[in-house]
């Protein structure tokens, strides 16, 4: 996986092959595919041990504030912070890479999954206290999230730097739209 990183960076992911990989780890490509069936799965794998990783402090950052809306615009902002931060994270998702990694990730659900891992007891709570409308599906909520995190992560330049920010966006838009009605 370490020579699988080092190549997505070096080329690009979509210009990255399973040779290119075997050749970085310095083992014969039928050994890479021993270990995955071909360029997407070791990709899905990849971003999980990246964002799993991370997922703990993450966790730890969520869980420090006390208010639904602190956790849910605080928490996505530093997971999207830390994703841009995240070299391999910021290759996959670079608008050149998007296609290949995104169309991996969001087929698979990994990326919802992994949202979901981190954000499922602290969305249930919050349906649980009244904080959140109880009729909002948390695995939709969670791929909606997912993807939110791939676009801002990879798209650091998408966004006016006079503009708002993605803790803007955030707050504005999708925190107002989980409130419970009246």
């Amino acid at each position: 996986m370490s020579a699988a990183e080092e190549c997505f960076l070096a080329y690009g992911v979509q210009r990255t092959t399973m040779d290119d990989i075997a050749k970085r780890a310095g083992v014969s490509r039928p050994t890479v595919y021993r270990y995955f069936a071909d360029r997407d799965a070791l990709i899905i794998e990849v971003v999980s041990r990246r964002s799993r990783a991370f997922s703990g402090q993450a966790r730890e950052f969520i869980d420090s504030r006390t208010t639904f809306a602190d956790k849910l615009v605080d928490g996505l902002t530093f997971l999207i912070d830390g994703g841009r931060k995240d070299p391999i994270l910021q290759a996959l998702l670079r608008p050149e890479n998007l296609g290949a990694a995104s169309g991996v990730l969001t087929s698979s659900n990994v990326a919802q999954n992994l949202t979901y891992e981190i954000w499922e007891p602290i969305l249930s709570a919050a349906q649980a206290a009244g904080e959140m409308r109880p009729d909002v599906d948390l695995h939709e909520l969670c791929a909606l999230m997912a993807d939110v995190e791939m676009i801002m992560v990879g798209r650091e330049g998408l966004f006016d730097p006079d503009g708002p920010t993605a803790r803007d966006l955030i707050g504005d838009f999708l925190l107002p739209a989980l409130a419970p009605a009246g």
